[in-house]
């Protein structure tokens, strides 16, 4: 199942940024009415319950059920931090042993970094960075470790990343997205170098020691490039696809960036900015997270930002549609050969992950799942082009 929402899909959006924002909004309906399932729904689908519970406390007005239905999911996530910040740190123990040290960013990065409590950060996994030559070694670790492999596409040039799964009736269950490349996108994982992002790298002590994350600066062209993807890449909620750029917690990342970046840092957001043809990309993140959460932000920065003028590639390829998105990739490849094994990965993924996709299906009939994948992506992307027009 697929949907396609943005922040103005739901009445009951503006009611969540209201209570994030620490005012006290009247509740618009009596009790058991269906605005609780629908605020609930949302503020699943935002992955904001957590941060919801934080400022519901002083809403005694509000309906009993739904104040407790928010204490009980953020309860669970507190119960989940706990036993993942326990993972994370055998990790980063068993990896410092054969001399790796991963770089976080995304979620766990921001969550150790910027929320007042790491759990007050949702998040379904906890993404790293490593040098591509430290593959082998990683993946071993973590296997001797209980995590296994999940099927996925793979290939040379398709993706630069992998997730690995623990899943333990002691521990639950614990995801890691190992990256090579910060994206897998061929232009975009240009933008972001492993080198580059561990010279300005900054200590996350608050995890465990020893513990990595990407510096503030790069932190929030990441975020705003990282929600910039999902315009045409899924995200899943509880088994669900969806497209969108809004989802809160995103904004919310946005939003404590800004609050935690001195004048010095907010010159180097606009200089990376202008470097890697993101400033379209983090100005509308800007703009969304201040429309969201008033969020405060120096003058000069977005002047700065509407005033770049020149055509960003990037920008634009986030913008785009995902067949477009799939022709810039191919560009980016300048060898010949480096675009056909782009095209054969693309088009003919690894057996195993088609038998594990069409599980329904034959294994014998093989040929007749990559027609059926080539077919399907088609149809998708119509569909895609026109909700969009």
């Amino acid at each position: 199942m697929q949907q396609h929402t943005t922040l103005d899909a739901s009445p009951t959006d503006g009611l969540i940024c209201a209570v994030l924002r620490g005012e006290r909004p009247p509740w618009p309906e009596p009790e058991g009415g269906e605005r609780v399932s629908s605020f609930l729904r949302r503020s699943e689908y935002h992955g904001v319950a957590a941060l919801l519970n934080k400022q519901l406390h002083r809403l005694e007005s509000w309906p009993t059920s739904l104040r407790q239905a928010i204490h009980d999911r953020a309860i669970a996530e507190a119960m989940w931090e706990l036993r993942h910040q326990q993972a994370l740190t055998q990790v980063h123990a068993a990896l410092a042993d054969v001399g790796v040290q991963p770089l976080l960013f995304k979620g766990t990065a921001l969550a150790y970094a910027l929320y007042p409590a790491p759990m007050l950060r949702a998040r379904g996994d906890t993404d790293m960075i490593i040098p591509s030559s430290e593959r082998r070694r990683v993946h071993d670790v973590l296997a001797t470790l209980g995590f296994v492999l999940d099927i996925g596409v793979s290939g040379e040039f398709i993706s630069y990343q992998a997730s690995y799964t623990l899943s333990t009736a002691k521990t639950g269950t614990h995801s890691i997205d190992l990256h090579w490349k910060v994206n897998n996108s061929e232009l975009l994982s240009r933008l972001f170098p492993f080198d580059e992002l561990r010279e300005h790298a900054v200590p996350l002590s608050n995890l465990c020691p020893g513990a990595l994350g990407v510096s503030p600066a790069y932190a929030l062209l990441l975020a705003c490039m990282h929600r910039a993807t999902h315009k045409h890449n899924p995200y899943h909620v509880d088994g669900v696809a969806y497209y969108s750029a809004d989802r809160l917690i995103w904004l919310y990342d946005v939003h404590l960036l800004a609050q935690s970046l001195s004048p010095i840092q907010w010159h180097e957001v606009v200089r990376l900015a202008r470097d890697k043809g993101l400033c379209a990309t983090c100005l509308d993140g800007i703009e969304q997270s201040r429309m969201c959460f008033h969020t405060g932000y120096p003058e000069f920065v977005l002047s700065a930002l509407a005033g770049s003028g020149a055509k960003e590639r990037p920008a634009t390829y986030l913008n785009a549609s995902k067949l477009r998105q799939r022709w810039e990739d191919f560009r980016a490849l300048k060898e010949f050969s480096s675009q056909l094994r782009y095209l054969q990965e693309l088009f003919f993924p690894p057996p195993a992950y088609m038998r594990a996709k069409y599980q329904q299906t034959e294994a014998g009939w093989l040929p007749m799942l990559y027609a059926r994948r080539i077919l399907s992506g088609l149809v998708k992307r119509l569909k895609i082009r026109q909700r969009s027009s």
